[in-house]
């Protein structure tokens, strides 16, 4: 697989039996989908509390969740359920914007952002449709850090849910990618091994460097196009389209497995 001129690794494809697949902003835009989102309740906050704007409003959101979701094992965990995460996060960002909600207001504000992000997603046929063809010749599975309520939801909101044979859901698991746990889990279900997988991804250090050390062939997302800032191989596309073609040409020359998911 060779998806750039000055990137000639190529991982084994014909060991490959297994496809796995990162779900936020690699399957699903979700970086302009939360953005959007945070922008339009963020005007709406502003027009209810005229001495906040709305650019302060989603500054402090960003800032904030930044921060406790970076230190997630101690900040946010300990709440329980990633319902009771993001509600928390919106607490502490309002409150440091100047904004004190009551708690009905608060659990309506915290539901609006979900739904509109939800409400976002939408399935895109050439993507479906590469999978559908993918399904035929690989296992594929999903490997994400989310929790498995929504993502589960994404992947159906998507169109894309009948393709995955397991969906690996680190939030509230134990370990979160970059460890190896969430990657064995995953082989595990679909019993093979790491060297059989490829994993595809856009973190490079969550999902290329996770990947790697857990023995998987990372495949990295990187829609800048940006060279590796690590020495970690891995090939690397600069979007999700053109790592489904290449891996539907090469599924093309390879024979249709004898049971597929229903």
């Amino acid at each position: 697989m060779n998806s750039d001129p000055h990137q000639p690794l190529a991982p084994p494809l014909p060991a490959v039996t297994t496809v796995l697949f990162d779900i936020d902003n690699t399957l699903i835009p979700t970086r302009a989908i939360w953005q959007s989102a945070l922008h339009a309740v963020a005007a709406r906050l502003a027009s209810a509390h005229p001495g906040v704007s709305a650019a302060v409003i989603a500054s402090t959101y960003v800032n904030t969740s930044d921060r406790l979701w970076g230190d997630y094992d101690h900040a946010l965990a300990p709440l329980g359920s990633h319902t009771a995460a993001r509600r928390h996060v919106w607490e502490v960002a309002l409150r440091e914007a100047g904004i004190e909600l009551g708690e009905r207001q608060l659990t309506a504000h915290v539901d609006d952002f979900a739904h509109r992000q939800m409400r976002a997603i939408r399935p895109v046929p050439v993507t479906t449709d590469a999978f559908r063809r993918l399904a035929q010749v690989y296992q594929l599975g999903v490997i994400t850090n989310g929790d498995a309520d929504h993502q589960h939801a994404k992947l159906k909101q998507a169109g894309l849910d009948p393709y995955f044979e397991t969906v690996v859901c680190a939030l509230g698991n134990g370990h979160r990618k970059p460890h190896p746990a969430p990657f064995h889990r995953a082989c595990e279900d679909l019993a093979v091994r790491p060297e059989q997988c490829l994993y595809v991804g856009d973190e490079w250090d969550t999902d290329v460097v996770g990947a790697r050390a857990a023995g998987l062939h990372p495949v990295w997302i990187t829609a800048t196009g940006q060279p590796p800032p690590g020495s970690v191989p891995a090939t690397r596309f600069t979007s999700l389209a053109s790592c489904l073609a290449v891996l539907c040409d090469h599924a093309a020359s390879r024979p249709i497995r004898e049971t597929e998911p229903t």
